[in-house]
């Protein structure tokens, strides 16, 4: 009776080993995945979308979208583990925990990236066809680059029928690029510093149709009230409902009266 049961377990033996080494010997997909995957890592939700406008396959956003202003987020230790089989770590140069992140990590200079973060769209379409160039993703940012210029050749258009070039507005310094791209008259624009009340007099005095704001930093509420006319604020960094760059244009266009 003892040697069927010791061919039993000489059997049962061999068929674990067999298995284990299928297992060890099988290569790592998650691994090979992860190095083929071109992985950027971005500081805030607004490199972020540039990155992806470029063509990464997978980008990582440190600064949750849910802060009103990302460039104060102060990055975790669990943010070392995000950079892991990251290509490039993308930022715009303003982020103060960037660098300490990447001093923590031991991130190489030749994989931090800063690009311009300014919305208007020549810039955008810049920055994007730059990262491309780095990533060796032209083809995809060719490709998003034809689906953003649809958009935008739509705005232009409903512009005009907005009499958009006939509102006089004051903007806030960091909406100014995107506000002269859509063609509003801009009669000034007003720092991000907080405003003296002899300035929100001077700018009110200048009686603009609207005041645009930034919704990240506002300052030109106060010069609304004063002058009885409209105010908007709006954004820079793609929200968790805007994420792309496309969906931010077309957002802030509506908001605006550009786009109905």
């Amino acid at each position: 009776m003892k040697k069927p049961v010791n061919a039993f377990k000489k059997l049962a033996f061999f068929i674990l080993c067999f298995f284990l080494a299928g297992i060890c010997n099988a290569p790592s997909t998650s691994a090979t995945g992860a190095e083929d995957k071109i992985i950027v890592v971005a500081s805030t939700s607004w490199t972020g979308a540039i990155a992806e406008a470029a063509g990464a396959d997978e980008v990582r956003v440190l600064a949750p979208f849910e802060l009103k202003h990302p460039p104060e987020y102060d990055y975790r230790p669990s943010d070392i583990a995000r950079l892991r089989f990251a290509r490039l770590l993308v930022y715009g140069g303003y982020e103060p925990f960037v660098r300490k992140l990447a001093v923590a990590a031991g991130v190489p200079q030749e994989k931090m990236v800063v690009i311009v973060t300014s919305n208007d769209p020549d810039n955008l379409k810049k920055q994007a066809r730059c990262l491309a160039e780095k990533m060796g993703t032209q083809k995809r940012e060719v490709a998003w680059e034809k689906a953003f210029n649809k958009v935008l050749a739509d705005i232009k258009k409903q512009a005009p029928k907005n009499k958009i070039s006939q509102k006089r507005v004051l903007v806030h310094k960091y909406q100014a690029p995107l506000v002269k791209w859509l063609g509003f008259n801009v009669i000034g624009v007003f720092n991000t510093e907080e405003l003296s009340p002899n300035k929100v007099m001077e700018y009110a005095m200048m009686k603009p149709d609207m005041v645009i704001d930034n919704f990240h930093n506002p300052q030109g509420k106060p010069i609304a009230e004063i002058a009885k006319c409209d105010y908007v604020a709006i954004i820079n960094f793609p929200s968790a409902n805007t994420r792309t760059l496309i969906e931010l244009l077309k957002e802030n266009a509506a908001k605006l009266g550009v786009k109905r």
